[in-house]
């Protein structure tokens, strides 16, 4: 196998790892010095030759903008050639006549995955690019996970979680539940509460006080004590009500300012009682910060906190605000110690969200002030994270890379999923819900951007909630973009607008609620799942570490398991 342990440059050349051998794994560096001068590098390039007909697959973490881990099998087809970046998951596996092996990734580098089939065979290595990332600034460091050719996908995601609470880099849900926030959230859901936008994104690019667009108000503080009234009022045990765009200028308005909170929402006073009227019904209540986005209306924008790239700041995004620019990740952290405190003084109960944070991979800046490379950057933004988990007892942000995961209690989703459309994936035929098999029992989430108010939308996006073991989530003015731009979470939404919305929205809450209570899923949180099955029938089977399975029939008629009976479009526990 040694032969098959290099890397492949631009030119040709075959730069072989170093490689050190414990146990079932072989730990592979590849120093700085041998690819100092690379342009281009392809990891193991031959390492999972396989033939079309061969048995065995390539399971590929998922980006975040796919829904579901694809599982690629050697089947007939055309010569193609598929990539991807922004894998939330630093590995991959592979399973040929062979090999059978989990590739587990160090992220001192971005990099993408080459998918390739030529003349027959297919291939598969991530690709680094140091002409568009990072420069060469560190070794590459592998872990080759030898297993046994009777395995599969299962084995390699139960061995991956139980390496890494072995190596003490991630904690199990029930040790982040000793934090009463945290063990709030297992049992009742998340209402987030969209309050205030401007147009998204703007005519006015670079807006200043004097050209500002209005702020739309959907729902002032004093409307969110209607909400939590009438949340108790249909029978709501728990929830956590998280306010978004809250802020001076609402949602993307004025980032990273954050004081004071809006005048046309209820001010100062209007939000102070408002966190006591919800925390006198018994929720708990959390915030929407932002730090990594910057707009120059911001009387706190400072070009010295911006990302440089290629000599220039790093502009990323047309929101409210206008243009924003990205924040160095390490300004980042600056901003959170400087504008947290704060808000921790208000007597928030809930696990506060800081946007993005989980759901990017840190920006490379190289300012001569403050230069962040991949590993700075994933450095700070854990410090950033966890510092930001002290102040408030606990943490949640929008997605679940996997280097925020010991530092994550809630992911709003896992990723975007089909969110921003489906795409193309010429080499995927099934998918396979490998972060959750790697990271249910670890962390709470939400499966994927659509199945934010899944009890609201079609029967196979609450199956898909179900079948991923996700913790309820709602969301108050999901969608706000205008002129086209997408809404990631749909076009269904929960209004409070009217009396008559909100009451019905808060039927559809309770509802959910009961079903989830009923069920027992705020305890099933607290297991993990150690194999999930495509049984190509349109069932699927999760099965957990207690022996439970559940069922999904992802069919249109009536479908049968182990003698039970589980209908169209819905799930059974075993």
């Amino acid at each position: 196998m040694k032969e098959l342990l290099y890397a492949r440059d631009e030119r040709g050349r075959k730069l072989y790892f170093e490689v050190k051998e414990e146990k079932n794994t072989l730990f592979l560096t590849l120093k700085k010095e041998t690819f100092a001068d690379c342009k281009e590098l392809w990891l193991l390039p031959e390492l999972g030759s396989a033939a079309i007909g061969d048995e065995g697959f390539y399971m590929l973490p998922r980006n975040i903008e796919m829904s579901g881990d694809p599982l690629v099998r050697f089947i007939q087809r055309e010569d193609n050639h598929f990539c991807y970046d922004k894998a939330i998951l630093s590995l991959y596996g592979i399973k040929t006549p062979n090999i059978t092996a989990l590739i587990r990734l160090e992220r001192t580098y971005k990099y993408w995955f080459d998918i390739i089939l030529k003349n027959g065979i297919y291939n598969v290595m991530p690709h680094f690019d140091f002409t568009v990332n990072d420069k060469v600034y560190d070794d590459i460091r592998l872990e080759l996970v030898l297993f046994c050719k009777e395995d599969g996908y299962a084995q390699m995601a139960v061995y991956e979680r139980e390496l890494r609470l072995e190596r003490k880099e991630i904690p199990n849900l029930k040790e982040k539940c000793k934090k009463e926030a945290v063990e709030y959230a297992r049992k009742y859901p998340l209402i987030r509460i969209r309050m205030g936008w401007k147009p998204s994104p703007s005519v006015i690019r670079h807006q200043s006080p004097e050209n500002e667009p209005e702020m739309f108000v959907a729902c002032s503080f004093e409307r969110v004590c209607d909400i939590a009234d009438q949340l108790k009022l249909k029978g709501v045990e728990g929830a956590e009500l998280q306010l978004v765009g809250w802020n001076i200028s609402g949602h993307d308005g004025r980032f990273p300012q954050l004081m004071p909170p809006d005048h046309r929402l209820g001010g100062l006073d209007g939000l102070k009682k408002c966190i006591e009227h919800v925390k006198k019904l018994g929720y708990r209540i959390s915030l929407h910060t932002n730090t990594i986005d910057a707009v120059e209306i911001a009387n706190c924008f400072d070009w010295n906190d911006i990302c440089v790239q290629n000599g220039g700041y790093l502009q990323m995004g047309h929101y409210s605000g206008g243009l924003a620019y990205h924040v160095c990740p390490i300004k980042q952290l600056k901003n959170a110690k400087r504008d947290l405190p704060e808000l921790s003084k208000l007597g928030l109960n809930g696990l506060h969200f800081t946007d993005v944070i989980s759901i990017a991979l840190p920006d490379t800046c190289t300012s001569e002030d403050h230069p962040c490379n991949q590993t700075q950057g994933i450095s700070a933004f854990r410090e950033n994270m966890s510092y930001t988990s002290e102040l408030f007892g606990g943490f949640s942000s929008e997605g679940s890379f996997d280097f925020a995961v010991g530092d994550l209690d809630f992911a709003l989703y896992v990723c975007f999923g089909d969110g921003f459309g489906k795409k193309t994936r010429p080499f995927c035929e099934s998918t396979i819900p490998l972060f959750e098999l790697i990271y249910h029992g670890i962390l709470l989430y939400n499966p994927s951007s659509p199945t934010v108010n899944y009890p609201i939308k079609d029967e196979a996006t609450r199956l898909r909630f179900f079948m991923n073991g996700g913790r309820p989530s709602f969301y108050f003015f999901s969608r706000f973009r205008s002129g086209g731009a997408s809404n990631w979470m749909g076009a269904t939404d929960l209004t409070s607008t009217t009396d008559e919305e909100l009451s019905s929205a808060a039927e559809r809450i309770a509802l959910a609620c009961k079903e989830y209570s009923d069920l027992k899923l705020d305890d099933r949180q607290l297991i993990h799942m150690c194999d999930y099955e495509v049984l190509g029938n349109g069932l699927e089977v999760a099965t957990y570490e207690d022996g439970a399975k559940m069922v999904g029939n992802f069919s249109d008629k009536e479908l049968y398991y182990e003698g039970a009976t589980v209908p169209a479009w819905d799930f059974i526990i075993l």
